[in-house]
This record gives C-alpha cells, sequence and structure tokens, in this order.
C-alpha cells in the first residue's frame, strides 16, 4: 500500500506581533542621529524621529525571538552599535547604516552564542549589562554563572567571543555595571535563605574571575525582601539605586547609604526604567511598576570631596501616573519617552511640569503603537450588517491599558451621511464658483440620459436638487465633469463643453466629425482632456498658453472602450494616453504627437472597461479593468515607452472601473465592482485590500466645507458620503471594558457578546518584614494574595459594545470557561459560564458551578445553577449537550428542560487535566496538560466514548484543532507548532498512535487555535490556498493563520526559505537548519519541517525584481525547469493574499 502523501502547511502572520520585549536607544546611524530599536518577538524596528511621530525605518527578522538588546559602543566603532540576546542563546552585533542609495541596511558586525550545555537555566528572567566604559559585557543565565564577553579595543571582531565566571550566589534577580571604577565591577542583586543582599566584583580579564574589589566596595545586607531591581547612578563613585516595594535604598563605595520610604501608590517599582537626566546636582531616572504607574526616582547630589565625585544627600520618588505594565523604557530626546510594554499598547510620551487637566498625569500620549497581546481568547463573528465579512473579538492584555479589541481585514468606510437615491452609473465633485481652485459645492451624478447636479448646503445630510444649472447639460449622460484651468469641462455623449464657472454660460464646444458617434469614455490632465467616440480620440488642450490648435482627433484601427491620460512628472503636460480597444487590446500614445509606443494583448475575451496610467511608490502602473471582474497590470517604463509581461488578479464578478483618490497624503485606486476593493502600495508592489461595502458602481474624492477630505459613493441604495478608514491589512479598534477581558462568547440570537472580566489587577502591599497581601481597591472588597482579583460576567451589544446587563461573581469566585448556545430542544440561546471557587486550606479547587443565563431585553437571568466538584475550565454545546472539563474528567450534560437542570449522561475519566477540547462532528480533540492529544469517537447510540487516536510524548499543550478528520494542529508549552496524523480506519475499532507529520518553532505562546479566516467568503472560494485555513492569536499579540499547500508550492517555498537565510537576511550568519528549530522537553532541538514560515517568504514582496531574481539563481521546480521571478512573485503574492 502506497504511503498517503504528507500534509504541508504555510504559517503567517496577518498581523505581526506587538509586544515589546526590549527596547534601546542611541546613534546608530550617525553621531547627530538618535534613533530607537524595538524588540518584537523575532523582530527588530529601527525607528527614526519625525514631525508626524516616530516611523520605522529598517526593519529585519531574527532566527530565534529576541529576549533582550542594548547598546554598545566599542572603541573601534564609528557609532553606536546594537547587542542582541536571543531567548536560544545566540547573540549579535548588528551595525546600522545606509548604502549609495541612502537606502539603510543592518549588518551582522559578529555573531557567536553564549549557551552553556551543562548549565542550568536561571528560573530568574535573563539578566544583561554593558559597562558604562563599553570594555565588557554581562549576561546572567545559568545558575552560578556570570558570562562575559569582552569588547575588543584593537579591531572589528568577527566571532564573539565569551567565557563563563563562576559566582557563589544563585538567586541573583538584577546585574548592573557601576560607574566610575577603575575595573569593569557588576553588583548582583541576590537572595538566599537569610534575606535580600547586593555584592559587587570586578572583572578580572586575565585569570577570567569576578573577584571581590581590593579596596572599597559596595555591599548591602537584608535589604527588603522583595527588592527587585538594581540600577547604576551615573556621576557616583560607583552608586547603585535597590527598588523595593516600600523602601528605596541607595549605597555607593563612600559607604554612602540613604533609604528613602515609598508611599503606597508607588510601590512595585523597578520593573523598568530609563535615565532622564543627569547633571552633578541631580539624577532622574524614569521607572515603571507592577500597577501600570510610571514614577520619577529623583537623588540629589552634592560634590564630594573624597572621591572628586558626587555624593548622594537624598532621595525619593514622584508619581506621574497610570499608563501600562512597561516591560521597557527608553528616554529619546526633549522630554518624549517610548514606554514599551508587552500586556498592551506601547506608547510614545511627552514629560510635563504641571498634570493634564483631562487625566491628571504629568504626561501627555502623543502616540500609540497597537499590541493586541496578550491574547486570552477570541470569538470569529458573522451577523446580518456584517455581511459575508468576518471579524474577531479578541480579550487581550492585562492591567491598564487590556481591551477587549475588534479585528477585521479590509477597509471599512466611516459614513458621514447617506442619500438615497437611484443607482447611478459614474460621480464628479465639481467647484461650480468663478474662483480657479475651492471646496467642492456640487456633486454631479450621471445616470444612462440624465444628469443631475446635488448642491451641497452648510449643513451635513443636506442636499439640493438644482434644475437650473445655465449651460451645464441635464438631458444626457455625463462622462466627465471637472475643473480644468479655471474652466467648468463637461463631456456628454454628444460633445465636449467648455463652462464658464459662476457665470454658467457655454464659452466653448467640440464635437466628434462624425457626430452618429457617442463619446463613450473620457479623462483629463493637468489642462488636458481626452474623449473617445467609437474609434477616434477627441483631444483638448486647455492650457493658456497652448500653441496651435487646441482640439485635435486621432483616428484609431479599433472601436475605444476605455481611455486615460497622464503625466508622470508632476505639474507637466501628459506624457502617455492609454487606450483599451474592442480588440481586447491596450494601445499606448507618447506625447506630443500621439503616436503609438505599444501594443499589448490582454489576451483575454472581454474587454476593458476602465483603464489608468498612475504612479504609486515610485512604480508607474498601467491598470486595465475588464467586464469579468478581473484586472491586469503592466509596470511602465516610461523612458522607451514600453511595458513589462501583466499580472492578473481576480477582484470580483462584474465589470470593473477604477477611480484613483488620495488619503493621508497617498495616491490609491478604488476598484468599484461587486467586490469593492483599494489597490495601494508598499514595499514597491501592489496590495489589494477588500472594502468592507456590497457593490460599489462609482466614486470620486470629495472635498467640500462640509465633508472635508471624503469619498462620494454610489452603491446599490443610493449616494454615500464617508472616509475610509487607514489602509492596512487588518484593522484594530479598542473597547473598553471595566477590567481585564479573560473569556469571550458572541451570541448573534440576540446581538450580544459576553465577556467574563477580571476587574482590578494585581497589586501587593509588602511590609518590611516581606509578608504580602494585595491592595485594596475603591469598591471592591480586598483581594487576598494568590487569589485572583473579583470576576464579573457582562453582556455587551454587538455593535457598539456598550454594556447591558452585568453579574459580579463571589469574592472567591473565579471563571476560565463561557459558551453560548442552545441545549437540548429548548428553544432558548444560553449563555454559560463554569466557574470554581477557593478555598484558604485547599491546594486546587474543588468545588464550582455552572451558571446558565438567558439574556432578553438588557435583562440577564439565571435558569439553572448546577454545582461542580472542580473548575470547569473549557465548555462547549456538542450535539445539544453540554460537554465541560472539570478536574481530571471530560462530562457530557443533558439539558432537562422541565426541570431547568443539566444532568450528567457519561464522562472520560482517563486524563490527568484535560485543559481544552474541540469537537468536529462525532470526533473530539482533547488537550491533557502533562501529556498531549488524544482523539475521542462519540457513539450516540451508545452514549459513550471511545479513544480512537492518542499521542504517547508529553507535549504539554496549551490549544489544538482540527484540520480535518485526521490531520491535528498543536501547539505547545515551548512555542512548537506540530502537526500530526491518524492512520487508522475509526469504524475498525482500533487504537493507533498519532503520527507527527510537520512541526516549527515560533517562540511564541497560543492559548486558542480556531477553524476559520478574516477573509470574506468571496475570496476563500476564489483563493484555494484560504480554503480550510485555521487562525491563532499568540501571547506576543500575533494574528496568524496556517494554509494547507501541496507537495510542489511546499519544495519550491523550502528552497526560497534557504536561500532568503543564506544571502539576504542578516540572521547573525545562522545555519537554514537552525532557523525556527523545534524544542523538545528534554533540551534537544530538531530542525523544522512540514511547514514554510510564511513571514519569511512574504519578505520577497518588498524586494524588487532584480533582488529577486539575483536570490532564485539555481533553484528549480517540480520539472526541474529553472524558477522564474513571475512564478515565484505570483505563488508568494497568492499566499499573502490568502490570509
Amino acid at each position: 500500500m502506497a504511503e498517503p502523501t504528507r500534509p504541508r502547511f504555510y504559517v503567517a502572520s496577518s498581523e505581526p506581533a506587538g509586544a515589546v520585549t526590549s527596547c534601546a536607544c542611541g546613534n546608530f546611524f550617525r553621531p547627530t542621529e538618535r534613533n530607537l530599536a524595538v524588540a518584537k518577538k523575532d523582530q527588530l524596528d529601527i525607528m527614526g524621529f519625525a514631525s508626524e511621530g516616530v516611523k520605522i525605518i529598517a526593519t529585519t527578522r531574527t532566527s530565534s525571538a529576541i529576549s533582550r538588546i542594548l547598546t554598545i559602543h566599542p572603541s573601534w566603532a564609528k557609532n553606536d552599535l546594537l547587542f542582541v540576546l536571543m531567548i536560544n542563546y545566540d547573540v549579535l552585533m548588528l551595525e546600522l547604516g545606509t548604502d549609495g542609495t541612502h537606502r539603510p541596511y543592518i549588518r551582522t558586525v559578529a555573531a557567536g552564542s553564549v549557551q552553556d550545555k551543562v548549565g542550568r537555566v536561571t528560573e530568574q528572567s535573563n539578566q544583561v549589562a554593558v559597562d558604562p566604559e563599553n570594555r565588557c559585557i554581562a549576561l546572567h543565565i545559568y545558575d552560578s554563572l556570570v558570562r562575559i564577553i569582552p569588547l575588543k579595543d584593537t579591531a572589528e571582531p568577527k566571532e564573539i567571543e565569551s567565557f563563563n565566571m563562576r559566582v557563589e550566589e544563585c538567586n541573583i534577580g538584577s546585574i548592573v555595571f557601576l560607574h566610575n571604577a577603575a575595573r569593569p565591577t557588576l553588583a548582583l542583586l541576590h537572595k538566599d535563605l537569610y534575606g535580600t543582599h547586593i555584592s559587587s566584583y570586578e572583572v578580572d580579564f586575565q585569570e577570567k574571575e569576578l573577584k571581590p574589589p581590593k579596596n572599597k566596595h559596595v555591599e548591602l545586607k537584608n535589604l527588603e525582601n522583595d527588592t527587585i531591581s538594581l540600577c547604576s547612578v551615573p556621576g557616583t563613585n560607583q552608586g547603585v539605586i535597590a527598588c523595593g516595594f516600600n523602601t528605596l535604598t541607595f549605597a555607593d563605595v563612600d559607604g554612602v547609604g540613604i533609604t528613602a520610604g515609598v508611599k503606597k501608590e508607588n510601590r512595585g517599582l523597578g520593573i523598568a526604567y530609563a535615565l532622564l537626566h543627569d547633571s552633578p546636582t541631580g539624577t532622574k531616572f524614569l521607572v515603571g511598576d507592577l500597577s501600570g504607574a510610571l514614577h520619577v526616582i529623583f537623588l540629589k547630589k552634592t560634590p564630594s570631596e573624597k572621591s572628586g565625585h558626587a555624593q548622594v544627600v537624598e532621595c525619593g520618588v514622584i508619581s506621574l501616573g497610570v499608563l501600562t505594565i512597561t516591560s521597557c523604557l527608553a528616554y529619546l530626546d526633549n522630554r518624549v519617552v517610548f514606554v514599551g510594554s508587552r500586556l498592551s499598547d506601547s506608547m510614545i510620551i511627552r514629560l510635563r511640569d504641571d498634570p493634564n487637566p483631562e487625566t491628571g498625569n504629568l504626561f501627555d500620549v502623543a502616540e500609540t503603537i497597537s499590541n493586541i497581546g496578550s491574547i486570552t481568547d477570541f470569538s470569529l463573528v458573522r451577523s446580518d450588517n456584517q455581511g459575508t465579512q468576518p471579524q474577531m473579538i479578541v480579550c487581550s492584555g492585562m492591567g491598564p491599558g487590556s481591551h477587549a479589541r475588534i479585528v477585521r481585514s479590509g477597509i471599512g468606510m466611516q459614513e458621514t451621511t447617506s442619500l438615497d437615491a437611484p443607482t447611478g452609473r459614474q460621480i464628479f465633485a465639481l467647484n461650480s464658483q468663478s474662483a480657479a481652485f475651492g471646496p467642492h459645492d456640487w456633486l454631479v451624478a450621471s445616470f444612462l440620459s440624465e444628469t443631475k447636479v446635488l448642491r451641497m448646503e452648510n449643513e451635513v445630510g443636506e442636499f439640493e436638487d438644482l434644475i437650473d444649472v445655465g449651460a451645464f447639460v441635464l438631458n444626457d449622460s455625463t462622462q466627465l465633469a471637472a475643473k480644468v484651468n479655471g474652466l467648468i469641462v463637461q463631456v456628454t455623449k454628444k460633445s465636449i463643453r467648455i463652462i464658464v464657472p459662476g457665470e454658467l454660460t457655454l464659452k466653448e464646444e467640440w464635437f466628434p466629425s462624425d457626430r452618429s458617434h457617442q463619446i463613450t469614455s473620457a479623462a483629463f490632465h493637468n489642462n488636458q482632456v481626452v474623449a473617445a467616440a467609437f474609434d477616434t480620440l477627441l483631444i483638448v488642450d486647455l492650457a493658456s498658453n497652448s500653441t496651435g490648435s487646441r482640439f485635435k482627433e486621432i483616428k484609431l484601427d479599433d472601436q475605444i472602450s476605455a481611455v486615460d491620460i497622464h503625466s508622470f512628472t508632476p505639474g507637466e503636460a501628459a506624457e502617455y494616453i492609454v487606450v483599451a480597444t474592442w480588440k481586447m487590446d491596450l494601445v499606448l500614445l507618447s506625447a506630443p504627437e500621439w503616436k503609438r509606443s505599444a501594443t499589448v494583448d490582454l489576451n483575454t475575451d472581454v474587454f476593458a472597461r476602465s483603464v489608468m496610467l498612475q504612479e504609486l511608490d515610485g512604480v508607474d502602473y498601467v491598470i486595465a479593468g475588464l467586464g469579468d471582474g478581473s484586472l491586469q497590470y503592466f509596470v511602465l517604463d516610461k523612458i522607451k515607452g514600453k511595458v513589462n509581461q501583466p499580472k492578473r488578479v481576480s477582484v470580483g464578478t462584474q465589470p470593473t472601473y477604477l477611480q484613483s483618490f488620495v488619503a493621508r497624503g497617498t495616491t490609491n485606486i478604488f476598484v468599484c465592482n461587486d467586490r469593492p476593493s483599494v489597490i495601494h502600495s508598499s514595499g514597491r508592489k501592489l496590495v489589494f485590500s477588500n472594502v468592507n461595502m456590497k457593490h460599489v458602481y462609482a466614486v470620486c474624492q470629495l472635498n467640500s466645507s462640509v465633508y472635508p477630505n471624503n469619498l462620494a459613493i454610489i452603491t446599490e441604495t443610493g449616494l454615500v458620503v464617508g472616509k475610509m478608514d487607514e489602509i492596512q491589512k487588518l484593522h484594530i479598534r479598542s473597547i473598553s471594558l471595566p477590567g481585564t477581558p479573560r473569556r469571550v462568547a458572541c451570541q448573534p440570537e440576540t446581538g450580544t457578546c459576553g465577556f467574563i472580566v477580571m476587574q482590578n489587577p494585581m497589586e501587593f502591599d509588602v511590609d518590611a518584614a516581606g509578608d504580602s497581601e494585595m491592595i485594596e481597591e475603591p469598591e471592591e472588597p480586598p483581594a487576598k494574595f494568590g487569589q485572583m482579583p473579583a470576576q464579573k460576567f457582562l453582556v455587551t451589544d454587538q455593535t457598539n459594545y456598550q454594556i447591558l446587563a452585568t453579574f459580579p461573581l463571589l469574592p472567591d469566585e473565579t471563571s476560565m470557561a463561557l459558551a453560548s448556545g442552545n441545549l437540548g430542544n429548548d428553544p432558548r440561546t444560553f449563555y454559560i459560564v463554569g466557574t470554581g471557587i477557593s478555598k484558604k486550606d485547599e491546594k486546587e479547587c474543588t468545588n464550582g458551578r455552572i451558571l446558565v443565563f438567558q439574556y432578553v431585553d438588557k435583562t440577564l437571568s439565571i435558569v439553572c445553577d448546577a454545582k461542580t466538584r472542580g473548575l470547569p475550565t473549557h465548555m462547549e454545546i456538542f450535539k445539544g449537550k453540554l460537554l465541560v472539563s472539570i478536574g481530571s474528567s471530560l462530562k457530557l450534560m443533558n439539558w432537562n428542560e422541565e426541570s431547568q437542570e443539566l444532568v450528567t449522561e457519561t464522562a472520560m475519566t482517563q486524563f490527568i487535566m484535560p485543559v481544552f477540547f474541540k469537537t468536529k462532528g462525532d470526533f473530539i480533540l482533547v488537550g491533557d496538560l502533562m501529556r498531549s492529544i488524544s482523539v475521542w469517537l462519540y457513539r450516540s447510540a451508545e452514549n459513550k466514548f471511545d479513544m480512537i487516536a492518542s499521542d504517547p510524548f508529553a507535549r504539554w499543550p496549551t490549544s489544538a484543532e482540527f484540520i480535518d478528520d485526521d490531520v491535528y494542529a498543536l501547539m505547545d508549552d515551548y512555542g512548537n507548532l506540530l502537526f500530526f496524523r491518524r492512520e487508522t480506519d475509526p469504524a475498525s475499532g482500533d487504537r493507533s498512535d498519532l503520527t507527527e507529520v510537520a512541526a516549527i518553532n515560533f517562540s511564541d505562546t497560543v492559548n486558542l487555535i480556531r477553524k476559520g479566516t478574516l477573509l470574506p467568503d468571496t475570496a476563500v472560494t476564489e483563493r484555494p490556498f484560504a480554503d480550510g485555513a485555521l487562525i491563532l492569536g499568540t501571547q506576543a499579540g500575533a494574528i496568524m493563520h496556517i494554509l494547507s499547500i501541496d507537495e510542489n508550492t511546499y519544495q519550491l517555498l523550502k528552497q526560497l526559505c534557504d536561500k532568503l537565510i543564506r544571502n539576504i537576511i542578516p540572521f547573525g550568519r545562522v545555519n537554514p537548519e537552525k532557523y525556527n528549530t523545534v524544542q523538545r522537553h528534554a533540551g534537544s532541538v530538531v530542525p523544522a519541517y512540514g511547514v514554510i514560515n510564511g513571514d519569511l517568504i512574504e519578505m520577497i514582496t518588498t524586494m524588487s525584481s532584480e533582488e529577486v531574481h539575483e536570490l532564485i539563481v539555481d533553484m528549480k521546480d517540480a520539472s526541474n525547469n529553472p524558477v522564474t521571478v513571475e512564478q515565484v512573485t505570483r505563488i508568494v503574492e497568492d499566499l499573502a493574499r490568502s490570509h
């Protein structure tokens, strides 16, 4: 029997990770230019500062997720360098610069590894510190070891060399190098059985040891037990600050010791800090705490006669306000600070001297950088008002700044007003006044045999249908209405009319030489107008300085279906006219004589309804919208007047019309048909984004006093005026809830969403003895240490997300499970909440309940309150019954409609702790916390479950999902994405082991995988890669899709991956086999296989054709033929559009 074909997969991010793990500021490009480096999982962004805010200058990906980045400046370096530590313990030194064309680059100066084969990885986070004089870097990764990387004085190293130094201290929480030390001196914050202490050591490079300083040194014993970090103080004699919950302690080698009490609202200092100011009289640090507040630690200094350095005489803390739980801070310049966060949005803030009158904070938020991590739950929703466009409701974040997020693909319209009117075929916005320039006051709508003119009044939604418009023709359709060189141009089926604005009198009029021919298409550019009548072009030049005849006719060989005129040089006369003919070709005419320079066969049996010449992102395009809903575009060489090979894209099923518009200073193209979209450019490549509207017939730019920067759109129902959302792949909207959302379930039947919300974040009150308890917050009962904060069940409207009903849980009650649906034959739709009730003397929850709610008319009522012996961790409606995991069992509960009770019918008990499960037909896929996944079959006739397959290895799964009946995807706690296949037939009753068929590591944790996609249904049917897709959300805030691909596509993309890693991406000279390596539970790693990293592959879309051609040299396809640029680009673009 032949072996079945192995499944192959493609995994790519629709929304990249937004959680910021580390940041650094430095002069990376030149000594006078300050830049910000931000690490987000495996992506490194280099940002610059502009008047409109920060912007990404360069970006790259690393071979593993980034743990820390630091700014270093070895003596041999011209500018600052970046030191990068990754979670697989590879280290890089990166140089940033610009090439001859001023394009930024990132170069790996040196690379190495600090991994130790015999060391025990510390339970604390990785600690990294750089000597203030750039003599060395210290890393604490393994217990009792500090690894030192010397920064040589002589020349640029080829490899990063390092060595270990043993220390007696084990539980090290923070390390810093001290300022003004003759030798590099390292201070350690550590704990033992007797308390928390600070020790210091000098680095001896010759003997490769850490030695106590020969003279005086910093040493403090028995600090506050919850001191969490150290901060080195510049300008002092090896001074250091220890940040604790109740105290702030400063010490230096001169014996100065100052302790300041920390107010209750300032506690938890030190999880991130940045130097704000340093002078001989004082030093200020910005620090973040565990509750999301920002503070300033200030130190007052005076000159010291002993050491010649400043001496600290006072220290204290000033609270600035609450923002977000920080992961890193960087002071940029001019009181501007970058606040990075893993748990909510990162922000750029500007410090203030006085409180903000609205927020009371001593800072203003200048810019918000979106991060939807950490994603704990999400739901995919479709409703009537969204049509076939799905959206994702996400529970994300923790503490201040946590939100429910609404994520959808495509571009939305923020409607300003609408008008019920017959469906027109074209629309134009016009300034009818005598001034050459000014806001639009007319909307001209063209119908089959008439034209309507609507005058916009001074209030939104008010239009006047004009009857008397002078020489402007209303009893014929209008092909073009525009203001050209201060004159109104109206092109009708019969003629080109020039009308004096204001007076609305006819100045000139031109007809086709054969008046039996109707004008079917028209366009203009600057002062030139072109119209098409059968096989003749009519060209009118309205420039005031034009010489010769202002009107010209050019006869072509074939009937014309569409025309456009354009100049790629701003402000100049038109350079090209493009004509689409009924011969199914495009003809390119070049100025000034309008001679034919190129003819392109569209290779189709339908003619073009619309053509366009347009420059996008520095690339000149010829674009044709065809009658079958497809679109062809060409890159134009405007010097030679030639075009390259066409690319064909299906954008709908009805005739396609094109219209350019400007949004936020960038030119884009609106595609009008039954599946409207917007064409924009990213990385000099065209990107097609769906517009969340139904059939659009015509669109025009509208900029009036009442409707500034709007679009006027003709739809099936009439006229819509509105603003377009920012053009990007995914749109994210934040919904504020009273707390941190943890679970979500949607109920389309009632148009509502249910949320489990954690009300107050964990904040600790720590006294001097080290005892801990939660801080009491207003209007909430005090929570005790080790307990979850109070929780609520909320019901919100699914449209505006206003809270409709609230049910508070008990003080010791927590919820992890939420479901919605119908039970049995009961016509009512229920929300079902599973909770656990904890007790002080219990190590694990042994009591809980299942609450069945019904929501009707803004009232939430309890229909059933069923007691359970344990905490329900997951619930789903399965065949009209409730399937729920409690403790070590999976129970199937039936709904008794008469008694309004849940009754247990059968149970599966062969688990340690089933933390999740998924259902598909009669199959159940169960994830067991300390084992792996197993597949069960429900036999309804016998009302029992049989295990039909299982994975025998311990995986520590976090989520899983069906790909089909026999193939499953699993995420584990190591960041691995694994795929399994079941080999045997369930009808035979035989059990089998699940076979691992593909694996990859993304260095991220996934809490949930679901079947589905954010693409509309119409897009899924047209893109075969999108069929059967899975969607997942990660802790780092990425939204990823898993797509199935065939073997030939996999082999081609695998070659491309290896080429990218070896030749293009500065991964620190990593071997391709080491990229995305799979982490096994025993600490071993194996190369990824069977899965393609789409984020890496899609970097192709930002490369030029020449770069792609150089990259794919020697690549072969399945038939052993050389691979072409067009072939690779088409596959990658198809995949990119499928998620």
